[in-house]
């Protein structure tokens, strides 16, 4: 939802509307989320990334913003910022960039590491044919990695440990020659 928000706030087509507060509902629930929080997803590094599809603005922040310094910016100050170069630049809200997060996944790295040329969406399809084709086992035995197995845990069975002093242990391991 913090998202929502945000993406609302800053194409709601007014340069002077200020940043959106939390607000709560009678119950105390929270209706609309802080995105100037600390640990709000909306970053600085998020918000300079949303803009990778057009050229002139993306060009602009690679300049003045690809740096540290841009962490010593506040998030207002920052927001506040982007705002406006919305409007500087007539940036539309079908401009704006959308990364699908992938779920982390062994065949998925092996692939990505041998086929560097393929793109990230075309090793994913690759995945997937893999996934649903006959010949799973041999593709990933080729590959150098066992199937997947799914196993359930079991309780394992306490066994009584034996206590074994250090005599016993040297009389079993070790001879011993006695030196006259």
């Amino acid at each position: 939802m913090p998202f929502k928000t945000f993406n609302t706030w800053l194409f709601d087509g007014r340069r002077d509307t200020p940043i959106p507060r939390p607000t709560y509902d009678a119950d105390g629930k929270i209706k609309t989320p802080d995105i100037l929080k600390y640990n709000s997803p909306i970053t600085h590094t998020f918000v300079v990334s949303l803009f990778l599809r057009n050229g002139p603005l993306n060009h602009y922040l690679d300049k003045y913003f690809n740096d540290i310094n841009l962490r010593y910016l506040t998030r207002e100050e920052l927001l506040y910022f982007i705002k406006k170069c919305i409007y500087d630049f007539k940036i539309q809200k079908r401009d704006i960039m959308f990364y699908k997060r992938r779920q982390q996944i062994i065949l998925y790295n092996i692939l990505r590491e041998r086929l560097p040329y393929l793109k990230n969406d075309d090793v994913m399809l690759l995945c997937e044919i893999i996934e649903k084709s006959n010949n799973k086992d041999a593709i990933y035995d080729s590959l150098g990695m066992e199937k997947p197995k799914k196993t359930k845990l079991k309780k394992a069975k306490k066994t009584k440990s034996k206590k074994i002093t250090v005599g016993d242990f040297l009389k079993e391991n070790f001879s011993t020659i006695n030196v006259s």
